[in-house]
């Protein structure tokens, strides 16, 4: 064990922390086909990433929100007169009853209206008929069918 070759590999001796992160920076570059040659020069093609890689590389953020924009418009409905103070919470429980699978509550320019968000599209019309009139902490809703906002040309 006297030798100075010990912690050595067939490659030989093992790299310091700095030499260590530069090799790898190099090999990871190498790799990856980049490293001032231009695109598609590196000939590796898919490079393995271990399990606790994954999120080192910038990629794998999820799969977005959830929002009203993410249904399609005849399963939505526009809810007006929503009082202040009203949370979603207390408007998904108001419009659970008739299928609500997402409800929405804005702030600022839109205070004081909403939009809700079902299945299908007759659990949304079944949702107007139902709760268009109906009281939520001593205001009265309206619920109409969701129209398109037209782009300003």
């Amino acid at each position: 064990f006297g030798s100075s070759n010990f912690g050595s590999s067939n490659f030989g001796p093992r790299p310091s922390g700095a030499e260590h992160s530069r090799f790898a920076h190099q090999f990871l570059f190498a790799a990856m086909g980049s490293g001032g040659k231009g695109k598609g020069s590196g000939g590796w093609g898919m490079v393995w990433a271990p399990m606790f890689a994954k999120g080192m590389f910038g990629k794998g953020k999820g799969k977005g929100k959830m929002s009203s924009g993410n249904f399609k418009p005849d399963k939505k409905v526009w809810i007006g007169g929503i009082p202040e103070g009203v949370t979603y919470k207390e408007l998904h429980e108001h419009f659970k009853a008739v299928g609500a699978k997402w409800v929405e509550v804005w702030q600022g320019n839109g205070a004081g209206s909403g939009a809700a968000c079902f299945g299908t599209a007759e659990e949304a019309a079944a949702a107007i008929s139902t709760l268009n009139g109906s009281e939520i902490s001593g205001g009265t809703l309206v619920v109409d069918v969701w129209e398109k906002k037209e782009k300003a040309a």
